[in-house]
């Protein structure tokens, strides 16, 4: 199931071809056909229209909905008249962001093409068999940062590109949405924490370097728009392999990064029990499992210290990260 959040009210949505259905008021009408005398009461319990109400009710929440859906097949309205479905070029689409509440964690250097790149970039020349062989021997360091919530914005925004830098970059990546809440997980257990995937777009200033540059990772990684985010959060059942799914940029119209999830070093069950060591995940957390080949920072030779402009983004860029299975996010870069 295609999850999102949709409207002047960022109500609980799905997509189904190309409309939107209401499915909070589909299950409310679903629940007034069978008899019940409290629908909306039910359905608000069982099916939420907040996104972040509605993962938390994991499994019963998603059975609920099948019978939502097949309400709709044969009725337009909710118990009270409510439109149930709209033409996705009618409606907005916010960011499928469980809450302000969720902590975005973000992957470092986490594929095998992106950071020998980098490296070649670098004048290192680590090769993806030298890197496998570090993973291999546990000398590859893992690390990592956070994304703040505020500065996630959904499909088809307008990001401001920010004054402090040059070397703006951008990374294609999947993001996987926990479902339920636990601590010191088991990388064995890690997959059944998680819920669905969406992308993320992790936009970041390189000025002096990759990572954050030199404003550091924290403020590298984080300033208005940062994080476009969505169209959709698709739930685990639609995606047969993860780790198999084929990833995109384009810059313009012209693609940048065209790689595949098989390039993850270290999938995500695996950041999962690296997290949760003595602290605890949340229902809507995100963890980021890092991009492909294809950046700014790693197609682009360092003269004299700086990395050369051209490949990175500038105001007036339109950038669109596809994912295979979830779809398509696109965001341009506006001056301040």
């Amino acid at each position: 199931m295609k999850l999102v959040v949709y409207g002047p009210s960022k109500r609980l949505g799905c997509i189904q071809d190309d409309e939107i259905i209401d499915l909070n008021y589909a299950y409310a009408g679903y629940l007034k056909e069978k008899g019940e005398a409290r629908p909306y009461a039910k359905a608000d319990a069982e099916v939420p229209f907040c996104l972040l109400a509605f993962i938390e009710e994991g499994d019963e929440g998603l059975k609920a909905t099948k019978k939502a859906l097949a309400y709709v097949k044969k009725n337009s309205c909710g118990p009270k008249g409510e439109e149930l479905k709209f033409k996705l070029s009618e409606v907005k689409l916010h960011a499928p962001l469980p809450s302000y509440g969720t902590r975005i964690v973000m992957a470092g250097a986490n594929f095998y093409d992106h950071s020998a790149d980098v490296s070649k970039m670098s004048g290192q020349n680590v090769t993806i068999e030298d890197l496998k062989k570090q993973v291999k021997e546990g000398t590859y360091r893992a690390w990592g940062f956070w994304k703040q919530a505020r500065n996630v914005v959904g499909p088809d925004s307008e990001v401001p590109y920010p004054d402090r830098t040059q070397r703006l970059d951008y990374e294609v990546e999947v993001g996987a949405v926990i479902g339920k809440q636990g601590k010191d997980i088991k990388e064995a257990e890690g997959e059944a924490y998680i819920y669905g995937y969406t992308i993320v777009n992790d936009l970041s200033t390189r000025d002096g370097g990759g990572g954050g540059g030199q404003d550091g990772i924290f403020f590298g990684k984080n300033f208005d728009g940062c994080a476009p985010m969505g169209p959709c959060i698709v739930t685990k059942d639609e995606i047969k392999d993860v780790y198999k799914l084929k990833m995109k940029q384009t810059v313009n119209g012209k693609i940048r990064q065209n790689g595949s999830m098989e390039s993850m070093i270290r999938p995500f069950p695996w950041w999962i029990q690296w997290i949760t060591r003595d602290m605890s995940l949340y229902p809507g957390d995100i963890i980021c499992g890092g991009t492909c080949a294809g950046t700014a920072l790693d197609t682009s030779p360092r003269v004299e210290g700086k990395t050369k402009p051209d490949n990175f983004i500038k105001p007036g860029d339109v950038l669109e990260a596809s994912i295979e299975g979830i779809g398509t996010l696109k965001t341009k870069i506006v001056k301040k």
